[in-house]
């Protein structure tokens, strides 16, 4: 671990709302091995009181750092201020790449963290370059060291700068980041690499009937496929069970009606049933009775209002239309009708029908011929020709 004592140019964008001199730490810790499918959390600062194995820091007065709720509100209250990523490089060379000249490579990025209490500051999802996944992978690098300003008189870091992967650890007790990803991912890994949540779910997908040859459930993509095929079968077994359930009621029901039957002796009440031919018999003897029935209404009809019927023509056709749609149709059509006062009576009176050489037309044959707009004299000729 060391420590740096920040000149006044390097503290200018950091210090300059703060009243109290303030110094730099860097610490060292383990990050055990990687999984690189996963981008990770990295324990970047332990909880509660801490210090180097060497006994820094030595200008806080209990010779204690100290991270807590406030310390977090500090470094998020700095980390909300900038707007690029934090950076993992190695070995600090960010820090001394103007002294010796040499690139300063980043190993990975993150752009946010959090404080979980008894446990810690964490980087969350570090997104680690191939070579440094490589090297984490390899060994070659096993802890990671974090540089932080920090209160002098309270110990409490203020603002997180960055971090590097080194193999100078000052802190012992770091959690490794296999344990982390345990907990953040909620699954453990058995001796064989394999992990038993994933396990399961293909051993579902196979009773499911829905399980895929080859797949490969540490996908993300194939892995939400896998659920959603899951939970489709399920769904389609929650419809069968219960239609289940409603088909056993309904054959309940059927076998207590087939319990009462027997307990009858399995017979039936003769006087609430009839043959099936007493049935087609009584339905061929109403039908033709109504047939019956609207031809003696379409006559009487027909008879009933004579005097609204103006010729044979007219009769035939009313008389079709009776047939046809009915009686009740032919009543219809005939209300509406002005009976013709001289049809309603005997034209003649029971007299013989005149010769036309002079004789007087009765009242009604003259209220005819007004009516149709005929001289008396048409009428006569008419009454001769036997048309009238």
């Amino acid at each position: 671990m060391k420590i740096f004592t920040k000149s006044k140019t390097a503290l200018a964008v950091l210090t300059a709302k703060k009243t109290k001199p303030e110094s730099l730490a860097v610490l060292s810790f383990s990050v055990g091995e990687i999984d690189t499918q996963q981008r990770e959390r990295v324990q970047l600062l332990p909880d509660g009181y801490f210090s180097a194995k060497d006994g820094r820091p030595e200008d806080v007065h209990n010779g204690k750092w100290l991270m807590d709720e406030q310390a977090f509100a500090n470094l998020k209250a700095n980390a909300n201020q900038r707007t690029n990523d934090f950076l993992f490089d190695y070995e600090h060379q960010t820090m001394n790449s103007e002294e010796n000249g040499k690139e300063a490579p980043a190993a990975g990025w993150f752009k946010d963290f959090d404080y979980v209490p008894g446990e810690g500051l964490f980087a969350t999802h570090v997104d680690w370059t191939p070579p440094a996944t490589a090297r984490l992978k390899n060994k070659e690098y096993r802890y990671t060291s974090a540089v932080f300003s920090y209160d002098p008189d309270t110990g409490r870091p203020i603002a997180l700068m960055h971090a590097a992967l080194t193999n100078d650890p000052a802190l012992d007790g770091m959690k490794a980041i296999v344990a982390l990803k345990a907990k953040s991912n909620l699954t453990t890994t058995n001796p064989s690499g394999e992990e038993p949540m994933n396990k399961a779910l293909e051993i579902l997908l196979g009773l499911l009937g829905v399980a895929q040859d080859g797949e490969d459930l540490t996908n993300a993509v194939a892995l939400k496929a896998a659920e959603e095929r899951a939970s489709v079968a399920i769904a389609a077994l929650k419809t069968k069970a219960n239609r289940t359930g409603t088909l056993e009621t309904e054959l309940s029901t059927a076998q207590a009606s087939v319990v009462a039957l027997k307990a009858k002796g399995g017979e039936h009440d003769p006087s609430k049933f009839v043959p099936i031919e007493t049935y087609n018999a009584v339905n061929t003897q109403l039908a033709a009775l109504k047939n019956g029935t609207d031809e003696n209404s379409v006559e009487q009809l027909l008879k009933e209002n004579a005097a609204k019927i103006t010729g044979q023509a007219d009769r035939d056709y009313l008389e079709s239309v009776g047939k046809s749609q009915g009686a009740v149709a032919l009543k219809a059509m005939l209300e509406p009708r002005i009976a013709i006062a001289a049809l309603t009576n005997t034209q003649t009176k029971g007299k013989e029908k005149p010769d036309g050489n002079g004789e007087e037309l009765t009242t009604e044959q003259i209220a005819v011929c007004k009516t149709m707009n005929i001289t008396q004299a048409q009428f006569k000729a008419q009454l001769t020709k036997g048309s009238i």
